[in-house]
């Protein structure tokens, strides 16, 4: 990441952690790194905040009970991008496929998921905070 705090386009930005097991989860996290958490009720979820001090460096969330057993638990990394519906466009005109289409993540932004051509899983995140 660049000496500015906030991520430029192309760095990654943010970590986030799918469990069906997420009080475990917590528990090893915050006993092996000595990180904090903020819970917040984000409606149909709760969202975990991992926290060192106090700066936010992850998240957390639970496998929706319809996909236990189709998503194994995993951590997802996110890039930050300026527009995620061009980088989208972008993304797959190169053999990406789109697996999370355009997402609003409430008023801090706007996330997708792709599937790149080897096979792996990535994250892009558009701030509204930009």
């Amino acid at each position: 990441m660049s000496d500015n705090t906030t991520p430029q386009y192309g760095e990654f930005c943010w970590n986030e952690l799918m469990t069906n097991y997420t009080e475990k989860a917590k528990s090893f996290y915050t006993t092996l790194f000595n990180w904090k958490t903020q819970s917040h009720d984000m409606g149909k979820m709760t969202y975990t905040m991992f926290m060192s001090g106090e700066k936010g460096i992850g998240g957390m969330l639970q496998t929706p009970k319809d996909k236990v057993g189709q998503i194994s638990p995993h951590w997802m990394s996110y890039i930050s991008v300026e527009n995620v519906d061009a980088t989208l466009e972008k993304a797959e005109s190169l053999g990406a496929k789109v697996k999370v289409p355009a997402t609003a993540a409430g008023d801090f932004g706007i996330f997708a998921v792709i599937e790149d051509p080897t096979g792996a899983h990535i994250a892009f995140w558009q701030s509204f905070s930009k």
